[in-house]
């Protein structure tokens, strides 16, 4: 099954318009959704969690093979220089011989103490951990680039409206100055009104930094290239971001499926798994060990000879002391003899043999009790540790909901700051073009109002960002 945490693929998702893409100025438009598929394509991190799982494969098969016997061919050649027992004839050879020998041996672990059966749930533990690792990164990957991503969207949000101010200041030179040429205001609320639209260019260009290096972290989470990065853009949000944002009464939910289904939850409880199969590992080495073998060979020696003509004999009369004549076989020609081929050494050489072995361990320097209690404490470390990622992750939650809460009621409090600075604003701008009011005390309401906006938009932001934390904890498919 998909792990739920690949719903924050549909995070911002929702809130991409057409419409906004096809208006694109020739920049490349990023989805939140094609962030993530370029990085989890491309990201080290979890690259280097997916050859674990590579690792996992290859543990469980060599884990596997224990079962099996062996199986070893082996060959030698060589040249004796000097007296020796020739192996092959069993005599002894003073010159030069060349000899080979050719085998096969074959062994078979019979019991161990099920090791092997240990160490196969073991590796299948592990790569079951090593996915679930892949799932942690993937997780973490997405959640940098959903951040980095709104932050994005968050500066380019604060450029707009750094933008609208100069052109709004833009419009009150202007006027400004024509009052001024008509001699109907004062040249002072003119250099005061500059001194603002100075200001408000100034804004500009922080703001157009801050969306360059919000951008920029972002490109690099992608690893994009030179010129991807400086065509990078991404899409906005939809209209309807805060109807569709809601805060959970508590965050009991949430920390219940948090606990239940999260992988770094499921993580903890497979390494105190893991760590119940060392302690079951090292006790097993208290167990004898049986174990078969069993080999085939030959051999040749060149120094091994055989018959291949018959010795000549001649019938020969003799007289014995007693004066009998006796006829005895004479040999008037030896045999002769050759090297035997090496098929036929290779036939008569041919040996097999079969053993079965035990061993018992009986003392061994305390490495055995020493593995056990390092074990034991590996299982309490394995424990704790469960027992420290669900306290953190149940803290994770009840903060992010915490934060959530915290975010939405700033977030209204500074809308409501932001409706009473709009219509200050609108009050001032009437009074300052009715003179009643100075240049300065306009560009003071001005400054509430900018930073009304900005306190608005940042806390609607993080209202939004916490509260779609708050249903990746909830497994809920997310939408911007």
């Amino acid at each position: 099954m998909r792990p739920f945490f690949f719903s924050l693929f549909l995070f911002c998702v929702g809130s991409l318009s057409s419409s906004a893409v096809a208006q694109s100025t020739g920049n490349d438009v990023w989805t939140l959704q094609r962030c993530l598929e370029h990085a989890l394509e491309h990201n080290l991190q979890l690259q280097q969690a997916e050859l674990g799982v590579v690792r996992g494969v290859l543990a469980e098969t060599s884990a596997k093979g224990a079962f099996l016997p062996n199986l070893n061919a082996s060959s030698s050649y060589g040249v004796n220089i000097g007296q020796r027992i020739d192996p092959f004839t069993n005599q002894f050879a003073s010159d030069a011989v060349q000899s080979s020998n050719y085998g096969m041996s074959s062994g078979l672990t019979l019991f161990n103490g099920f090791q092997n059966h240990l160490n196969l749930r073991r590796a299948r533990l592990g790569l079951e951990l090593a996915q679930t690792n892949v799932e942690i990164a993937q997780n973490n990957v997405a959640l940098s680039l959903a951040s980095a991503y709104l932050n994005v969207l968050f500066q380019k949000e604060f450029l707009t409206i750094a933008q609208l101010n100069a052109e709004a200041t833009g419009r009150q030179v202007d006027r400004i100055q024509k009052l001024v040429n008509a001699g109907a205001a004062a040249e002072s609320d003119l250099y005061d009104v500059l001194a603002q639209q100075a200001a408000d260019q100034s804004s500009v260009v922080s703001a157009e930094n801050g969306v360059t290096i919000a951008k920029l972290a972002l490109a690099q989470l992608l690893q994009l290239s030179g010129d991807e990065a400086d065509n990078l853009d991404v899409a906005p949000p939809s209209d309807d971001l805060l109807e569709a944002t809601q805060l959970p009464l508590s965050a009991d939910a949430a920390v219940a499926f948090a606990l239940n289904a999260f992988p770094d939850m499921k993580a903890a409880e497979l390494q105190v798994t893991d760590a119940y199969l060392g302690l079951d590992l090292a006790k097993a080495q208290r167990m004898p060990r049986i174990t078969g073998s069993y080999s085939v060979g030959s051999g040749y020696s060149q120094n091994r000879q055989t018959l291949v003509s018959d010795p000549i004999t001649q019938d020969v009369t003799i007289e014995t002391v007693e004066g009998i004549l006796v006829t005895t076989p004479v040999v008037t020609q030896e045999g002769e003899f050759a090297t035997m081929s090496f098929q036929d050494q290779f036939t008569n050489n041919l040996n097999q043999s079969i053993f079965f072995s035990l061993s018992l361990p009986i003392f061994n320097g305390f490495g055995i009790e020493t593995n056990i209690d390092r074990a034991e404490v590996d299982v309490l470390s394995a424990q704790l540790a469960k027992e420290q990622t669900s306290q953190s992750l149940t803290q994770t939650v009840e903060q992010s909901w915490a934060d959530a809460r915290a975010a939405q009621r700033t977030f209204e409090a500074n809308d409501r700051a932001l409706a009473a600075a709009t219509l200050a604003m609108t009050n001032a701008e009437a009074r300052f073009e009715a003179g009643a009011i100075s240049a300065l005390e306009y560009a003071d309401v001005r400054t509430r109002l900018d930073n009304a906006r900005i306190n608005a938009l940042r806390t609607q932001y993080d209202f939004v960002f916490k509260t779609r934390i708050l249903d990746f904890y909830l497994g809920r498919p997310l939408s911007l």
